[in-house]
């Protein structure tokens, strides 16, 4: 052995120790990293927990604010419900815009930049689609003339509520919610302009109708006249107008006058074609409208997004003394929404000299949209009249900012626009706008230009303080005649028992046509000549009946001389609500949320019958559908979450409709969405036309079998399982309240969730349930005594996940119960949990 040289065996035991040291170091290491990763979470959990703290509003003892004239007390109910009293109008506003501000700025915050496509300035490219949406409509330019159009009162109303605003922010700049330092920015100071954004978001939610026209025209390429009039039926058997007939409304010249604001129609002043980025364009090249990706950013702001099969609803009605069990009306709403973290609506009682009105705001915009004061009450849902028009534009292709009209070449508006995109190089559009409005899309050889009523000069207007402030049927409607729309079918009462039904807002009236597909914008032969004279608007006082219900079907009889819409809704929920009122003459407060909690499928007890006449000259094959019939015969029709035979109807009314008609309009369908076609199907049935019999099918209780069986193929992959025990309605529509920030920590996003639950009801029942929509707030006002009064929303006043009013009324509105909407002066002192005063700061 060589001199120096170890033997093996010592060199491999000194080895061992060197790695036992080794594996010491990395697992000290990997503890240490451990314990290093828990201490960070913890930090950072202690760390959101105290910012979120911070965040929480105050809600006793005094603040002192600037902009005060004279003190404002803020009596909070067990729910949060803020009650302000104040010695001036323009303090009352202040108050308003402040305490707003406490529970919900990130929510006004997001509202605002949805409506002035500012979104991926702070969300990134993921929100860049909603800002290119609604950029070109030209929200802000809207609003901008609106405020300098309006009045000098109101706009300093909304001046004192943007001041309310602002001082919350100035005075909480290290205390503001948690998302705001998490995305890294700061609210800029709130403008009159802003408040209008609200109100122009909620325009948008509830008018857009111009993709239909597409579809339809689309549809109408593929079918021969006779079946594309099947298709879209706008008169069902069980439509209920409530407005008086022509004959009796009006007589004379006046019904027929055509009213123009300002001498004639105005192009609006708005953005219009964009010359596309590469990152708006899909694997075909061409423009694709605002997807889901960022749907909890939107549903934030108060505006989700909609399924497929789902239009915005809602239900009101108003009953007279002589139905009542106290001799004094009673009236109801609840409006159908997108479901939000938090609540679209805010509840809020305000008071001062000539003013004392309760009931839901929409935050970021002043006063009361939905209630009652001392005499009246009213309540809305969407008329969802056709207030969107496409106009083919032909451009001028060696001058493209010319447009022909009349044969002349002249001049678009062009602008440019610029979309901040966080991290991202910002986004540049070229935007035009015709006579008619924004060009809003590029398909093939052609520009479509948008008009509609929302951007037509004077079209946002204020007029919540006439409202609030009305104390008879007279004054009521001199206040409905500044409210442009979007048109709502107003239902009213007053301490004096009378009832009454206004549809106000725009509607166009056309030279030539009802506008339902796109028009040549060339020329002036399918231009707007006018709107519908306010006293021809359908309307309706103190009916003999005593009833007076809305809940999106056809209002008007057929006698009515305007065009409103073709796009009724199929009025399932309407004959409901009169099928209930009208089976009692002694209601109460509790009937009323009865009925707007009833689940009773009109729609679907209807095919139920049918499926089971076509099964004794057709029996099914498979053992499933002999279930399902089963299922069908012992069924109430009540859509209960655990109902068996709701998801066999619901699911079997699809696989009819797609066997009808897929074979005329292809694999596609071509986006066909109708909200009668349920009607369709029940004429084609009712009236045995062939001609939409399926091929193969010998008969339509063939195809009814063949459907049948068709869906007890599909609810497997529903329900996620073979057993009949899991066939439940409600676990396939399950309720979702997602928070913002839901999908940016998805473990703590499940703590600040609500859901998911399943659901009973359907998207016809008088409880509108769908995944995404539903009752947003229910309200029913009892004039016999205003304090026994309820009213909740979906799930609490403030946005502050740490604050107690963050969802504690999210198991009263899921199940059905409601709370005291608290009115007289005795009722608030006496459920006053927490008091605030603001003080006047004098400045330093």
């Amino acid at each position: 052995m060589a001199t120096g040289a170890q033997p093996r065996e010592h060199a491999t035991a000194q080895a061992l120790p060197r790695r036992a040291r080794w594996w010491r170091f990395l697992v000290r290491g990997l503890l240490f990293l451990i314990v290093l990763l828990v201490v960070l979470a913890a930090g950072a959990v202690w760390w959101g927990y105290s910012q979120c703290r911070k965040a929480l509003a105050q809600l006793d003892g005094s603040i002192g604010v600037s902009g005060l004239q004279a003190r404002v007390e803020v009596k909070r109910d067990a729910r949060g419900v803020p009650h302000l009293r104040a010695k001036s109008l323009d303090d009352l506003m202040f108050a308003q815009g402040y305490v707003t501000a406490q529970d919900r700025l990130w929510q006004m915050d997001l509202s605002r930049r949805l409506a002035f496509g500012e979104l991926a300035e702070v969300f990134g490219e993921a929100a860049l689609r909603f800002d290119v949406e609604n950029r070109p409509l030209g929200f802000r330019q809207a609003a901008e003339r609106a405020v300098q159009e309006m009045d000098p009162d109101s706009r300093r109303l909304l001046a004192a509520y943007a001041n309310g605003v602002n001082e919350f922010i100035s005075t909480h700049r290290d205390r503001l919610p948690i998302e705001f330092r998490l995305v890294r920015y700061q609210p800029r100071p709130w403008q009159e302009i802003d408040c209008l954004g609200v109100a122009l978001n909620m325009s948008k939610f509830l008018s857009t109708t111009w993709p239909d026209k597409l579809m339809r025209e689309r549809i109408r390429s593929k079918l021969s006249p006779e079946l594309y009039a099947d298709l879209f039926p706008d008169h069902s058997p069980l439509d209920h107008p409530v407005a008086e007939s022509m004959g009796t409304v009006a007589s004379g010249p006046a019904w027929r006058e055509q009213v123009v604001p300002q001498g004639g129609i105005v192009p609006a002043k708005a953005a219009g074609q964009i010359q596309m980025d590469s990152r708006l364009r899909g694997n075909d090249g061409g423009f694709h409208p605002a997807a889901p990706a960022y749907g909890n950013v939107l549903a934030a702001a108060g505006f989700g997004v909609l399924p497929p099969d789902s239009i915005p609803g809602s239900n009101n009605w108003v009953v007279s003394g002589a139905h009542t069990q106290s001799g004094k009306p009673l009236l109801a709403n609840d409006p159908h929404l997108s479901h939000s973290v938090p609540s679209v609506w805010y509840m809020i009682h305000l008071q001062a000299p000539d003013l004392n009105v309760s009931g839901v705001s929409l935050p970021g915009l002043p006063l009361v949209v939905i209630g009652h004061n001392q005499r009246i009450a009213w309540g809305m849902t969407n008329t969802a009249p056709d207030v969107q028009d496409l106009y083919s534009e032909s451009f001028n292709l060696s001058e493209p900012n010319k447009y022909l009209h009349n044969g002349v070449w002249v001049d678009a508006e062009v602008r440019d626009e610029v979309i901040k995109v966080h991290n991202q190089r910002d986004l540049r559009l070229t935007v035009k706008t015709t006579r008619h409005g924004p060009v809003i899309s590029h398909e093939g050889n052609r520009d479509l230009a948008l008009q509609w009523t929302t951007l037509q000069p004077h079209a946002v207007r204020f007029p919540f303080l006439k409202i609030d402030r009305a104390e008879n049927w007279p004054q009521f409607t001199d206040a409905l005649r500044d409210f442009t729309g979007p048109m709502q079918n107003f239902v009213y009462a007053d301490v004096d028992g009378n009832i009454g039904f206004y549809a106000a807002g725009w509607v166009p009236i056309r030279a030539s046509d009802d506008g339902t597909f796109p028009s040549i914008g060339s020329t002036d032969d399918h231009d707007w000549t006018g709107y519908i004279p306010f006293e021809s608007l359908p309307h309706a006082y103190n009916p003999p009946g005593g009833i007076i219900a809305t809940a999106n079907g056809r209002v008007v009889p057929d006698d009515y001389p305007y065009f409103i819409t073709h796009n009724w809704d199929a009025s399932y929920r309407t004959a409901r609500i009169f099928q209930l009122l009208e089976s009692k003459n002694s209601l109460t407060v509790p009937d009323m949320l009865r009925i707007q909690t009833d689940i009773h499928t009109l729609q679907d007890e209807w095919l139920a019958k049918q499926l089971l006449a076509a099964s004794h000259t057709r029996p099914p094959a498979s053992a499933d559908a002999q279930y399902a019939l089963t299922l069908l015969g012992n069924w109430d029709g009540e859509a209960r979450a655990d109902s068996a035979a709701t998801l066999v109807s619901e699911v079997t009314r699809h696989a009819l409709l797609d066997r009808i008609v897929q074979p005329k309009l292809g694999d596609d369908l071509s986006g066909y969405r109708w909200p009668m076609s349920t009607i369709f199907l029940q004429t084609v049935l009712e009236h045995q036309w062939t001609r939409w019999l399926p091929p193969g099918d010998a008969d339509f209780n063939a195809t009814l079998m063949a459907s049948l069986e068709d869906a007890v193929q599909r609810i497997p992959a529903l329900v996620g399982s073979h057993r009949h025990d899991d066939w439940q309605w409600g676990k396939t529509i399950p309720l979702t309240f997602q928070h913002r920030l839901s999908n940016n920590i998805p473990l703590f996003g499940r703590f600040l969730n609500i859901g998911p639950v399943p659901q009973a009801g359907t998207g016809s029942t008088v409880k509108q349930t769908t995944p995404t929509l539903g009752p947003s707030m229910r309200m029913v006002v009892d004039f016999s005594n205003f304090d026994a009064s309820v009213e909740n929303i979906t799930l609490g006043e403030s946005e502050e996940f740490l604050s107690p009013y963050y969802k504690d009324q999210f198991d009263a509105w899921y199940n059905g119960r409601s709370f005291p909407m608290l009115f007289s002066d005795a009722a608030v002192e006496s459920g006053t949990t927490h008091l605030l005063v603001l003080e006047p700061r004098q400045p330093r």
